[in-house]
């Protein structure tokens, strides 16, 4: 048995796992909220701003606060990655073991995290001012792969939570 499929099988991991995640959100959402007070956009705009004109405009709404909570949030993303990321990859393996597919399907979790993380480094560099135009295309590129890779691992998620789990063949 595959090493992912054993430890998605683990209830008390996926627990575990899903508590992480959780409290993660929890912390991040707490820095969109005051991100937004500032009077910008979220983070989520900022990430799919995708020119210099639309992310000077951002920065500026957010003055020196909403600057520095947005690097903090960039910065803190990376730690949320490994916790989203450890999430989907198991939910995608316990619906790839009810499916009967390809035990490779929880690596596109990777891929959304690798996204996420070439946008991350991106947007560090736009609120650095290093070539704003061309860090705030590469974040909004990476931006778009990430969010589909994760809806097509929710989409694929739900599928297999429909199905009833499989047994073992006999013999």
């Amino acid at each position: 048995m595959p090493v992912m499929a054993e430890m998605a099988r683990s209830p008390s991991l996926l627990r575990r796992v899903t508590v992480a995640y959780a409290a993660y959100t929890v912390v991040m959402l707490e820095i969109e909220r005051r991100l937004r007070q500032t009077g910008g956009p979220g983070i989520i705009r900022f990430e799919l701003a995708g020119n210099a004109d639309k992310s000077a405009e951002m920065m500026t709404r957010w003055g020196s606060r909403g600057r520095r909570l947005a690097r903090v949030s960039l910065w803190l993303d990376f730690g949320y990655m490994l916790t989203y990321g450890a999430h989907t990859a198991l939910l995608v393996d316990r619906a790839r073991g009810r499916l009967g597919h390809s035990s490779a399907l929880p690596l596109l979790a990777a891929a959304a995290v690798a996204g996420d993380a070439v946008e991350g480094v991106s947007l560090l560099k736009v609120l650095g001012g290093n070539q704003i135009d061309i860090h705030a295309r590469r974040a909004r590129r990476a931006a778009l792969v990430k969010f589909a890779v994760l809806a097509v691992c929710l989409a694929y998620v739900t599928v297999g939570h429909r199905q009833p789990p499989r047994t073992a063949e006999p013999g």
